[in-house]
């Protein structure tokens, strides 16, 4: 008998939000997978697909009798707020995504992330490496991959 069956739950949930996922990208989103300019459903179902594997993984780990590290250490209060703070900034993102679009909803929420979930002070930081990252998610995007990125309803 196992002592932990973390990786089994691990592994099922993160094996059905996949499959949910996949099939979500394939009744919602409009394109071909094969195509050969990318179609705004290349990604998302590369990503589907990635979480699968992880998925599969994470049962593999199970199955190999793999347990988690500290497993008696119970969460401790900043970690269950920072999972709250997640939980919030990923649902406001979603929101911000529809209303703003990528360019301008993406820099607030990683300097919300830098600010208040990793503590940072520096200003430099806070204020460029949002800018940044943006700029470099823009970049891969657009002009490389030649793929588009959501833009707003307002903007």
């Amino acid at each position: 008998m196992r002592e932990s069956k973390f990786y089994l739950f691990l592994g099922l949930g993160v094996l059905a939000f996949s499959i949910i996922w996949t099939l979500l990208v394939f009744l919602q989103i409009e394109g071909d997978i094969g195509e050969y300019a990318n179609t705004p459903r290349t990604i998302p179902f590369f990503l589907g697909i990635c979480m699968g594997v992880l998925g599969l993984v994470f049962l593999y780990q199970y199955r190999q009798g793999y347990v988690p590290k500290n497993q008696s250490k119970p969460l401790m209060v900043n970690e269950i707020r920072n999972i709250g703070i997640c939980i919030f900034l990923f649902i406001s993102y979603s929101f911000l995504l529809k209303y703003f679009g990528f360019l301008i909803s993406t820099p607030i929420v990683i300097y919300f992330i830098t600010r208040f979930l990793l503590s940072e002070k520096n200003w430099k930081l806070n204020y460029v490496f949002p800018i940044a990252i943006t700029g470099l998610l823009y970049f891969l995007f657009i002009i490389l991959l030649k793929s588009t990125l959501p833009r707003g309803q307002i903007f």
